[in-house]
């Protein structure tokens, strides 16, 4: 083996004796004066430095690799034994080595577990209920909406988690997440920030009556209907009227606030507005979803589910700003003399809840009801109350009031005649009372 030269003398060129091959353990010769042992033991010094810091770097080198090993690994074997859960396989446990190949780990065998974010799930339509800018007065109860979840493989997801914390005696901004997961595992998320606020001046201050607007159908100027009537809204004008909403900084509450606020138990923004729509027809889950999606403007639609499209509806129309409520599921058909002749008025209370609940299976919400017709009487209040409906809407033309009963709530009608002047004054704060 070629041995090494001696690196130079600091002081000058003369080099120092030569070292021996690396393979020789031998200790060095002893030099022939006190100048070449001082020489020889700075070498040796040096040298065993050098071989130090080699070896360090080695170490830390080695370390990376065993690490990068096990976390290889340790992914590998989550893997796999995901998917061979989601096979249907045996329990047994399972381990994966690095070149891929399964193998059955021992009963001793040390286990890591690693945390790792769920996979986003495509396709999922999470629709928060209510403003997503959420707005509370300090010191009130912060009333949660809650948040719904479709997708269009597995309906409507009945398990939405919700996580953060909301202290209502502290002004500030607080962030509520929504995380609702698919049988594969994967998960979707949506967030609400609550905004907790000593005053509603900027939002026009506080409300003393709540326009719940509803509306029927939207067609396009190239489509219109067959037989022209006033629940009719261009689409045109129906834009319209959602950007001056926009534009005026307008709160959407949902119906545990609306609930709350006819029960003379909670503030709302005097710039407050509800946007509802019956029947569910095609007109407007065509023309008028898309525009609620793109300004951003919550809105109910109420749908009648014995209609053989009702599911086609959901998996086609659904988004973030829709949100499908019951306009019951077989009651929008004659049936008395009573009122404008809805069968509701013939039917008992028992089977009205029957009717809400049989409507619930299919949309996967209880917050809000249409009564087809408007017609309402007692025994449907009660009916109400025992399917855990949170607001009942009727067609009483007026805004809401505190000390309005919950469950026959009236609305501001919308007539496609309207000039954009009146829809103005019908939302205007605290004004617009027919």
């Amino acid at each position: 083996m070629a041995q090494r030269p001696v690196p130079p003398h600091r002081s000058g060129s003369a080099r120092g004796p030569q070292h021996p091959p690396r393979d020789a353990y031998a200790p060095a010769p002893q030099p022939r004066d006190s100048h070449a042992y001082a020489q020889a033991q700075a070498y040796r010094t040096r040298r065993a430095q050098l071989e130090k810091a080699a070896s360090l770097r080695r170490q830390r080198r080695t370390r990376r690799i065993v690490v990068g090993a096990i976390i290889g690994i340790v992914a590998l074997v989550a893997t796999g034994a995901i998917c061979f859960a989601l096979l249907g396989g045996s329990p047994s446990p399972l381990a994966t080595a690095p070149d891929g190949t399964a193998f059955d780990a021992p009963d001793n065998a040390i286990v890591a577990e690693v945390d790792q974010a769920p996979v986003a799930a495509d396709g999922v339509v999470m629709t928060l209920g209510g403003d997503a800018d959420t707005y509370v007065l300090k010191g009130e109860d912060y009333l949660e909406p809650g948040c719904h979840a479709y997708d269009p493989q597995e309906g409507n997801l009945s398990t939405v988690s919700a996580s953060g914390n909301v202290d209502t005696s502290a002004v500030g901004d607080y962030a509520v997440t929504y995380t609702a997961t698919l049988a594969s595992g994967a998960a979707a998320t949506a967030q609400r920030t609550v905004h907790v606020v000593d005053s509603f001046d900027a939002l026009g201050g506080n409300a003393t009556t709540l326009p719940v607007l509803m509306y029927h159908y939207i067609y396009t100027e190239s489509a219109p209907p067959a037989e022209m009537n006033t629940n009719y809204l261009l689409d045109t004008k129906f834009e319209r009227q959602l950007q001056y909403l926009v534009e005026h900084d307008y709160y959407y509450p949902s119906y545990q606030e609306i609930r709350a606020f006819a029960q003379g138990t909670h503030t709302l923004p005097a710039r407050s507005v509800a946007l509802t729509f019956d029947d569910g027809e095609q007109g407007f889950l065509k023309y008028g979803t898309p525009l609620l999606e793109r300004y951003q403007v919550p809105g109910t639609s109420f749908l009648i589910c014995t209609d053989a499209d009702t599911e086609d509806k959901l998996r086609t129309y659904s988004n973030p700003y829709v949100s499908w409520q019951s306009h019951s599921y077989n009651m929008h058909r004659a049936g008395s003399s009573v009122g404008r002749g809805g069968i509701i008025h013939a039917l008992t209370t028992a089977e009205i809840v029957d009717d809400l609940k049989q409507a619930q299976a299919i949309l996967g919400s209880t917050e809000a009801f249409a009564y087809p017709f408007g017609d309402n009487n007692e025994n449907a209040w009660a009916a109400l109350q025992e399917a855990d409906v949170l607001c009942g809407f009727t067609i009483e033309n007026r805004r809401i009031r505190p000390k309005d009963n919950p469950e026959a709530l009236p609305r501001v009608r919308i007539s496609g005649d309207y000039a954009q002047e009146g829809f103005e004054y019908l939302v205007a704060p605290n004004s617009g009372e027919q």
